[in-house]
Formats: C-alpha cells, structure tokens, sequence
C-alpha cells in the first residue's frame, strides 16, 4: 500500500517581469487559528493563515495589538512582495503564528485589523499550576500528518533531538492528540527524565523519531498545533484531502 504525504500547494513554473526592492503589502490573511488548551500562565498565540498567488511573496511582520478591557485582540500582518524576480505561480498557503503573551482568564476575540470577518473567539482558563507548561514537553523540531488514503489511517510523525544530561535522559512518556476545535490538532509530546536501559539504547546520537496513529480522523484544512520544549511550538498547515 503506498503512503503519500500531505502537500500544500502545486507549482507551475513561469517567469514574471519585475522591478527592484521588495514592497511591503497586506498579507492576504483568510483564517485565524487559535488552539485550545492555554491558561493565564501560558504564553498564548494565535496563527493567522493565508495563501500566497506565487513564490514573488514572503511572510513580512506581525503585530498584535490587545485590549484587556473589551478583550479583544487585533492582529495586523504585511507580506513582501519582490517584483525584481523570476517566480513560480503558485497557490502556496501559509501559516505564521503571533504571540499575544499572557493573558488573563477569560474569553478573547481574535480579528484580523484590516478585516474584521476573519475573526476566531477562543478561551484562557486560569492556571493549575504555577509551572509554565502542565508537562515536561519533548524538544520536538519536526512534524507532521501522515495519511495512507488506502486505509483511511493517519499516524502523527514527530523528530527532534534529546537535551544532553549529566545523569539519566529525556524520553518521551505518552504523546496525547486532540482536535479542539475541530479544524486545529492539538499534540501533546509528554516526557520525562529517566536513568536506565533507555539512556544507553541512546548512546551518542539523542535524536529521535516517534510515530503514533490517529484515533479520531483529521479532515480538510487545519492547523497541527504541537507544544515542545521550554513552553514552545510548532505549527503546520494541515490539508487532508478527501
């Protein structure tokens, strides 16, 4: 059975005429995603998603802007345009996240300054504990969704490497999915510090590769939201097709 990786978008090469220095422009922002899960002790972020019409784009700035009173928050984000380029036409979308800080307990809205249509309502509880994460998160550096459209199976792929200690390892305990809300896949890499057989399986090289099917079926365009060290993410633009 053949297993294919999502893509995001398709390319047809074509030359285009331009001119010098790169221009500042809005960024063509669709959709806000905001994962589930943070609490007033958490760093929150929202990710703004887009789709650039060919490679002469890249992402620019962002900026949030918040209001603790009405609790609202008002994003603003600019892309640049290199005209001085050969590029490909392409649909190409793109995810950027935007850190919005600690926030107090309660219910946000999320808006888009020059559209205020693309907005996303999401919720910061209070805290459990004083720590910054509820867990200790492995370092993960890579991720994605796997599908064998065969099946209909989906594994969820993490890579990353191992912290260096003086005594024991870091190994990955559990790692905990959800989908909340429904277009934003939330990864949990629980992990712990151990000193035993593990950490000489390890040896020289504390890279790691860890593979855990899907119970519940991502479908459509998403986010894979993935918390990692040091109170950390990883987002990937997710598009499963049907």
């Amino acid at each position: 059975m053949k297993t294919r990786l999502l893509i995001a978008a398709s390319f047809l090469a074509f030359p285009l005429l331009s001119q010098a220095n790169p221009v500042p422009v809005d960024a063509p922002i669709t959709k806000i995603f905001v994962p589930q899960g943070f609490d007033d002790n958490d760093n929150s972020e929202v990710v703004i998603h887009g789709e650039f019409p060919s490679s002469c784009y890249k992402i620019g700035s962002v900026k949030a802007d918040i209001d603790e009173e009405s609790k609202e928050i008002a994003v603003s984000a600019s892309a640049l345009f290199y005209p001085d380029s050969v590029c490909i036409q392409s649909v190409t979308p793109f995810i950027q996240s935007v850190n919005v800080g600690v926030l107090k307990e309660g219910t946000y809205k999320a808006k888009m300054k020059d559209n205020a249509k693309v907005t996303r309502e999401f919720s910061v509880s209070r805290r459990t504990t004083e720590s910054p994460d509820d867990f200790l998160y492995a370092p993960v550096e890579n991720a994605y969704l796997e599908v064998d459209y065969a099946t209909g199976k989906q594994s969820i792929k993490l890579q990353g490497t191992f912290p260096y200690l003086f005594i024991g390892c870091m190994v990955i305990k559990e790692v905990r999915s959800y989908q909340a809300p429904s277009d934003v896949l939330v990864v949990l890499p629980i992990a712990e510090i151990v000193d035993g057989p593990q950490c000489e399986a390890q040896g020289e090289d504390p890279s790691f590769q860890y593979t855990q099917g899907l119970s519940q079926p991502f479908s459509g365009e998403g986010l894979m939201h993935v918390r990692t060290l040091h109170g950390n993410s990883l987002n990937r633009f997710l598009q499963v097709l049907q």
